[in-house]
């Protein structure tokens, strides 16, 4: 079974879809931003915290989905930016974010493997019937802030020294020197 399809020991689903704009709003400093630097700022602030979630979380990608504009209408409908890890999509100018999400999650082949992050009702209840699931806004920013903690300090504080055994035995230094060519 592919990587993405697989549902991990701590329950989190490997396919993420967000409403982009509902999570903005949910976060105070995503909508500072916003109202001080502009939607441009305020988007790269959130493609950067998505792909440090989705690195963290060892995800494949996570899809942001926002609303179009008929202004936007020259942008391409779909654009992958930081590394490849976060996925973002514009809704079509005539519809908007929340109608995208329920066509792909109703669209999706196994929509119980895809967890929006949304706090918008109107979503809850179609993706619900579809037997996707949901995490809603705040809850998402917090378990974003454990993933990206657990992250930066994967020993929770434990002296490193903790965990070794031991010296390594000669056939590993040689098997070791030999994997980085180091010549003696």
């Amino acid at each position: 079974m592919k990587r993405a399809r697989m549902r991990r020991a701590n329950g989190n689903y490997m396919r993420y879809i967000v409403d982009a704009c509902n999570l903005m709003f949910a976060s105070s400093k995503l909508e500072e931003t916003l109202e001080n630097h502009g939607f441009q700022s305020a988007r790269a602030m959130l493609v950067g915290m998505l792909e440090r979630f989705v690195r963290a979380e060892g995800l494949e990608q996570a899809t942001a989905v926002f609303d179009g504009s008929e202004k936007g209408a020259h942008r391409p409908r779909r654009a992958i930016e930081a590394c490849g890890k976060v996925q973002l999509i514009y809704a079509n100018p005539r519809s908007d974010a929340d109608r995208a999400i329920i066509e792909m999650v109703e669209d999706a082949q196994r929509p119980g493997e895809i967890t929006v992050v949304t706090s918008d009702k109107f979503i809850i209840k179609h993706i619900r019937g579809a037997s996707a699931h949901h995490v809603n806004c705040r809850d998402f920013l917090r378990q974003m802030g454990r993933a990206n903690r657990k992250a930066a300090d994967p020993l929770r504080g434990e002296d490193p020294r903790k965990f070794m055994s031991g010296s390594m035995t000669q056939n590993e230094v040689d098997y070791w020197m030999e994997i980085f060519e180091i010549k003696e």
